[in-house]
């Protein structure tokens, strides 16, 4: 597990863009209760540590205002990556949408849990999943899309091999 600590500066940017994303439309939809800037923290750090670690081909930018969807987060040894979070210290599980998964497929997604009971904060770049093994696993809906249910004690290891 990689860990990283969290700033002020990294919190309010990520509010700032869940604020900008309210204002479009694709953003209109947003649960209520959610501290979706913990997500897009969890994005902007891991995608840092993984700049600084492997070549990125192309980076992630955060969340999207324009409302033109992007395929991936990031590109890696021509690699899609997602980058998912758990958004909450006590989540146990990725939860990335069925559609998603299916119709817009990564190759890999890299599973990120933000802890948000020390101080400073920090998030914990827990390891990776394959598009392929998200499949095998149990598909459960709560508010929302159905998602695939993944334990976060099942992801893999980021090593130099990640992206071959």
């Amino acid at each position: 597990m990689i860990i990283v600590q969290v700033t002020e500066e990294d919190k309010l940017f990520a509010k700032q863009q869940i604020e900008a994303f309210k204002k479009i439309e694709a953003g209109s939809w947003r649960y209520s209760n959610v501290e979706a800037w913990r997500g897009i923290v969890c994005e902007i750090l891991a995608s840092k540590w993984l700049e600084e670690n492997f070549t990125v081909e192309k980076p992630a930018k955060g969340l999207d205002n324009s409302g033109i969807v992007d395929d991936c987060d990031m590109v890696i040894n021509s690699k899609r990556v997602e980058i998912k979070s758990a958004t909450k210290n006590y989540f146990r599980y990725l939860m990335p949408k069925i559609h998603d998964v299916r119709d817009k497929p990564k190759d890999i997604y890299i599973g990120v849990k933000y802890n948000e009971t020390v101080t400073p904060n920090q998030i914990q770049i827990l390891g990776y999943i394959k598009r392929s093994e998200i499949l095998n696993y149990p598909v459960k809906q709560n508010k929302g899309a159905p998602y695939y249910e993944v334990p976060l004690f099942k992801l893999k290891s980021i090593d130099k091999n990640t992206f071959d």
